[in-house]
């Protein structure tokens, strides 16, 4: 329990970079993984999970006022009951890492509400705040921003715990059904998501003079990735 709660603390303070401070891209998959990772004591597993999601979300662009799936929310929630789950059920670490890449993408559309809801109240203080400044009295700036920050820290850091949990739990009950051969499952999984976030990154490249060798780069990396599996 004090590592969910070390890494949802951890987790929710990278959140912060999602929009809300330092806008540094330390909550990027690539990067915020591999530190829970590093921190809870599985730094392979924090790259794998960090690599394969980032692959899933580099295309999501939000259009307008579209609200998207929060790629980078889903991203440490699937590391952190990464991290938990293969501790406590290290026979299955690799199906486990497959249902966490599925998991992430799941959470995503989880962090989208809780991020819209943050906006939401953050915008009524807002207004709150306007009102007062309208009727002449002082505000002070510095503190309405650390509250703010923290207040977002906090509602994040709640839902990490909550979310790990209860699909702690979830996953547990089906404990006795589980098999070794599960494992060859997960494989496969994460070598149809890596081939699929690969295929979507390829169209953000559309630069014809390098095509040739982002298709070479592909297929010697496939090659590398299947020769270490099998």
């Amino acid at each position: 329990m004090e590592i969910v709660i070390l890494l949802s603390l951890v987790a929710a303070i990278l959140m912060l970079d999602n929009a809300a401070a330092f806008q540094m891209l330390i909550a990027q998959p690539i990067f915020s993984a591999p530190v829970l990772g590093y921190i809870g004591g599985n730094l392979e597993l924090g790259f794998e999970l960090g690599f394969l999601l980032q692959l899933v979300w580099l295309s999501a662009m939000p259009i307008g006022a579209a609200i998207i799936p929060e790629g980078n929310f889903g991203s440490m929630a699937a590391t952190i009951l990464g991290i938990y789950l293969t501790d406590r059920f290290p026979l299955f670490t690799e199906f486990i890492i497959f249902l966490m890449i599925v998991y992430g993408i799941l959470s995503g559309f989880v962090g989208a509400k809780v991020i819209h809801l943050i906006r939401k109240i953050n915008e009524h203080c807002f207004n709150w705040l306007t009102g007062k400044l309208d009727q002449g009295r002082l505000v002070k700036l510095g503190r309405v921003i650390f509250f703010s920050l923290l207040f977002n820290a906090l509602v994040v850091f709640i839902f990490f715990i909550i979310m790990t949990l209860l699909m702690s739990k979830f996953f547990a009950l089906f404990q006795g059904l589980l098999t070794p051969e599960l494992n060859r499952i997960g494989i496969y999984g994460r070598i149809a998501i890596l081939g699929s976030g690969i295929g979507m990154t390829v169209t953000l490249f559309k630069d014809k003079k390098w095509r040739v060798w982002y298709l070479f780069g592909l297929m010697l990396g496939g090659a590398i990735v299947l020769y270490e599996i099998f």
